[in-house]
């Protein structure tokens, strides 16, 4: 039988189990033939720990007590061979026999002491004492790091190989030639393994082969190519053959555990039909249990939800001696459905005359929600709803790709945006990554880059969404809801905007009337749509914060500015956006601040979203600061009366202003009145 690595025993030549007896024969003779040795008699026996020592560390208590039994037998045996030859027994026997048995057990305790500690170091080693191959814990460390990268888009397959009908052969032609074998495979798997790859041995005669950048395919070669030459190598009279499974990372697995149980199950199926053969997971095997159809149909929880927790595994989650010998449990296999896109939108802004490569079709077969823009005029409108991904065409998109880009990023940071263009516009492609995409591949798309690129994509979507998750405890600028320190924070800034008003005082006052318009219209509609009026009312105070970073000399002027100081001025709402981001996560102030001179028709600033891309807070902004805005006085001109601004407004629903405020707008209108009329009542 081979050695088992959870076994503390050592097996020792049997020259030297025999020779550890011969010395023995010293003290029997002496005994027997020299009884004028005197007190050397007695201290000859002491050769006798030599077995007890050699055995103990050998096979601990059971070695020991075996050795000391044997010593005390040969004692005496040769005390009754000296009687029967008319000689004195040996001086001091009993003190003998009891020093023998106390140095005796004194020894075993020691060695099985250093046993323990043995079996530890080994425990946290990275090498196989028999096959010098990497061991069962090196392969895990090397598999967690090459999943990680997996899921970055990087191919990896695994190749589980178990010797056919081991123990029989093991039994037949002994341990030695047993361990040969594995000794011999263990050889033919290294000098196989390229140096970026790596072989182990998981224990007893389960090896695994971790290939980082071997797709299905390839994995599938390897094995085979293993196997005959293992098949081949072994003489005929010592028939020993090798079954592989392979799997190959797919999206939809979570766990390297998912991994490794696909390779489980497609080895059972090698064995099961016979062995000496590589059966792949999802090709030749693909068969699945209960619990991974309701795992496969959501019945069951998974990523993502949120009582579902994958448990913390520092090992490989079957022993050695299951795998391959009977099909894993349904929770280490991967789910039933392997479409990776199930739950997850993308955009796709294409040409109707480019999408002759598939990319729509490759997504639809993953479970993608594909919602598709095919004029650049459309682009915009489909940030109206948070996507996972956007693939766009930067052919299609031309001079408008720059701004599409910024605005994508800015309304939806944590979605992902990969270009497409042809491959001889490489210098078109930088544009786009300097513009804000995450990633860019060429036309014609490979598939199999397509799908790197996409499982990069929802993974950095998803370390992104973990951080505004956590970064979501910070405080918010609701002072209902706010700690002190919140509190606090809010009014130092209100502080600094009220700072920035005393630079323009024909602006004195516009936060809190477009606080307090805002809050009028919210109010007109259904249920305020669910938006927190307090909320709204705080954003409102620091909506011009960005203003802080225009110079007076621009903000006081009395004649018409200059693009390049109108360009300074549409940058404030994003520089708002700047100052505030590092201080909150509040989705709402964010948004009122950035985007509340977008238009409805995209012809606003400073990213051009249209329609229902802008926030509905920031369309009710857009309203209310434009209606202080038009009655207030400016050093440019002076202020517009009550009903031109009311008119004005109420003719540019559906260019400027979002169509469905325009009901809201008009209930609103007495009570926006009475603000205005308290607002600029003379003192």
């Amino acid at each position: 039988m081979t050695h088992d690595p959870s076994d503390p025993s050592i097996r020792l030549p049997r020259e030297l189990l025999l020779g550890s007896f011969a010395v023995l024969a010293a003290p029997i003779a002496v005994t027997i033939f020299l009884p004028d040795a005197g007190p050397s008699r007695t201290f000859l026996w002491f050769l006798s720990l030599v077995p007890v020592l050699i055995w103990s560390y050998a096979f601990q208590w059971r070695g020991a007590t075996t050795a000391l039994a044997f010593s005390l037998v040969a004692l005496l045996t040769a005390q009754v061979g000296a009687a029967a030859r008319g000689f004195p027994p040996t001086p001091l026997l009993v003190e003998t026999v009891v020093t023998l048995l106390g140095i005796g057990a004194a020894l075993a305790l020691v060695m099985e002491r250093i046993q323990r500690d043995r079996g530890a170091i080994e425990e946290v080693a990275l090498m196989d004492r028999l096959t010098t191959l990497p061991n069962r814990r090196h392969a895990r460390v090397f598999l967690e790091t090459m999943f990680g990268a997996a899921e970055r888009g990087r191919p990896i397959s695994v190749v589980l190989f178990d010797l056919d009908d081991f123990r029989k052969y093991n039994d037949r032609m002994g341990s030695r030639e047993g361990d040969e074998a594995l000794r011999a495979f263990a050889a033919l798997l290294a000098t196989s393994t390229r140096r970026m790859n790596l072989s182990a041995r998981l224990g007893g005669e389960e090896f695994i082969s971790i290939l980082s950048g071997a797709d299905e395919e390839g994995a599938r070669a390897f094995a085979d190519r293993v196997r005959e030459t293992f098949r081949l190598s072994r003489p005929a009279s010592r028939e020993l053959t090798v079954s592989a499974g392979v799997a190959a990372f797919h999206p939809s697995m979570r766990r390297p555990d998912e991994l490794v149980g696909a390779a489980d199950l497609a080895l059972f199926r090698s064995k099961e039909e016979g062995g000496d053969r590589v059966r792949v997971f999802g090709r030749d095997v693909r068969s699945r249990g209960a619990e991974g159809l309701a795992k496969a149909n959501g019945s069951a929880p998974g990523p993502g939800d949120a009582a579902f927790e994958f448990p913390a595994v520092t090992d490989f989650a079957r022993p050695a001696h299951e795998i391959g010998t009977s099909p894993p449990p349904d929770h280490l296999l991967p789910p039933l459905d392997p479409r990776f896109g199930l739950g997850r939108r993308v955009i796709l802004i294409e040409g109707r005359t480019t999408g002759s490569d598939g990319v729509h079709q490759y997504l639809t077969t993953e479970g993608f929600s594909v919602d598709t823009a095919h004029e650049p005029s459309r682009a915009l409108l489909t940030l109206a709803r948070e996507a996972d991904l956007i693939l766009m065409d930067l052919d299609l998109m031309a001079a408008s790709a720059g701004g599409f880009i910024r605005a994508a990023k800015s309304r939806w940071p944590a979605t992902q945006l990969v270009t497409l263009s042809d491959e001889e516009a490489g210098g078109r492609s930088s544009d786009g990554l300097v513009a804000g995409a995450d990633d860019t591949l060429a036309r014609p798309v490979e598939l199999r880059l397509l799908q790197a690129a996409l499982v990069d994509a929802l993974g950095k979507r998803d370390r992104t969404l973990e951080e505004i998750r956590r970064r979501a405890a910070l405080p918010t600028f609701s002072e209902d809801n706010a700690d002190r320190g919140g509190r606090l924070l809010f009014r130092g800034l209100i502080s600094l905007v009220r700072a920035g008003e005393l630079r323009d005082p024909l602006t004195r006052g516009h936060a809190l009337r477009v606080s307090r318009y805002s809050a009028a219209l919210l109010d007109q509609l259904p249920d305020r749509q669910g938006i927190d009026r307090r909320g709204l009312v705080s954003a409102c105070l620091v909506h011009d914060i960005g203003k802080l970073e225009i110079p007076e000399a621009i903000l006081v002027k009395n004649a018409p500015l200059t693009a390049d100081e109108f360009g300074k001025v549409r940058r404030h709402p994003a520089a708002g956006r700047e100052i505030l981001r590092p201080i909150t996560s509040d989705v709402l102030t964010l948004s009122v601040t950035g985007w509340h001179h977008e238009r409805w028709d995209g012809s606003g600033y400073p990213d051009g979203l249209a329609g229902e891309a802008i926030p509905l807070p920031a369309r009710i902004v857009a309203i209310a600061d434009a209606l202080d805005a038009m009655t207030s006085p400016r050093a440019y001109r002076a202020g517009l009366g009550w009903e031109d601004a009311v008119r004005q407004i109420r003719e540019r629903f559906g260019s400027h202003y979002a169509p469905e405020l325009a009901a809201p707008f008009a209930e609103a209108l007495p009570e926006l009145r009475r603000i205005y009329d308290e607002a600029w009542r003379p003192a």
